[in-house]
């Protein structure tokens, strides 16, 4: 299986440029680690699901994948090419072949445009349909395969209720054909049976477009059920991937069999343990040497303070970025 998406030391740092106050009063201008040393590999036709708590880097991470935001370090490698320096001329053609669907459709969908006139768009610019009549029909198409009518072409989008939204947006995503999806979030805002069939949408045109898809959520249960692969990433890194299996079943990381334990389990009689996280996740804006994860730890080791741990293998599939991997 060929890779299709290959991420090398990738960072995205913030920082604010420095203003005169700052120089007056002599005040550090910290960096933010959004994005810190990710490593990553994308198979063609495999699904990769991306979990962890709000604020660790998740979306920041896949926007950078886009290059919606510029990386600081690293590279990106999509499809063979260097993408980490290309040019916004080029970088429109290959949104031909990456797309994302967003957290939010109603704020990533135009309020001024009909659905029609939403899809014509990028079908018009890629040149997927050669005249009017092929592309309405190819419209109508795209709206049935999404569970949508195709009369719905004509209205606006407050028309729709959320998960209908959703449905629109993933239509325009697939409507370019594209090799790679990344969804972010794309069920968190909707009620549980809307996310079961908005899943099912995606699996069923994964499995017919033969689509490769990054899947971003915060739900384990969801992630689970759609995902080949699992990363799991703490404070801007990916402190353990492997294949859904090893992850949800052989944790390797106390970060990992934190979040695990945290999942309600319904078993009548048994009593459900917890591995507990202490403390308040460290300051982003600093970059320190050692574990980042070593002060909410309660396995924590006096190497993991000042030692920053590698990835460590497993098995062949299964890394994790944690000393304890090879004590």
């Amino acid at each position: 299986m060929t890779s299709i998406l290959k991420v090398e030391g990738l960072h995205k740092i913030y920082q604010r440029k420095e203003t005169w106050l700052d120089r007056v009063f002599r005040k550090n201008n910290p960096k933010l680690y959004a994005v810190n040393d990710v490593s990553l590999e994308v198979k063609e036709g495999e699904t990769l699901g991306l979990v962890g708590e709000s604020g660790c880097g998740k979306t920041t991470l896949c926007r950078t994948l886009m290059r919606l935001y510029e990386p600081t370090e690293g590279t990106i490698s999509f499809l063979g090419h260097d993408i980490t320096h290309e040019s916004p001329g080029k970088l429109r053609h290959l949104y031909k072949d990456m797309q994302m669907v967003f957290q939010d459709p109603y704020s990533s969908l135009n309020p001024k445009m009909t659905v029609k006139e939403m899809l014509s768009e990028a079908i018009r610019f890629h040149g997927i349909c050669t005249s009017e009549k092929e592309t309405d029909e190819y419209i109508d198409y795209l709206l049935v395969k999404v569970g949508l009518l195709p009369s719905d072409a004509n209205k606006y989008p407050k028309a729709f209720s959320g998960g209908q939204r959703q449905r629109i947006a993933i239509a325009r995503a697939i409507a370019v054909k594209p090799k790679l999806l990344i969804a972010d979030e794309p069920v968190s805002a909707l009620d549980v049976s809307v996310q079961a069939q908005i899943l099912n949408l995606l699996e069923d045109l994964q499995n017919e477009l033969q689509l490769t898809m990054i899947f971003i959520s915060h739900d384990l249960s969801v992630v689970k059920y759609i995902s080949d692969r699992v990363a799991v990433m703490y404070l801007g890194r990916i402190v353990e991937i492997g294949r859904t299996e090893e992850v949800f079943e052989q944790p390797a990381h106390p970060y990992t069999q934190a979040l695990l334990s945290a999942v309600p389990r319904i078993q009548p009689g048994t009593k459900q343990e917890r591995t507990p996280l202490e403390g308040d996740p460290p300051n982003p804006f600093e970059s320190k040497e050692g574990c980042h994860f070593y002060a909410r730890c309660s396995q924590r080791m006096e190497k993991c303070r000042s030692a920053t741990p590698d990835a460590y293998p497993l098995s062949a599939t299964h890394q994790s970025r944690c000393h304890l991997a090879v004590e």
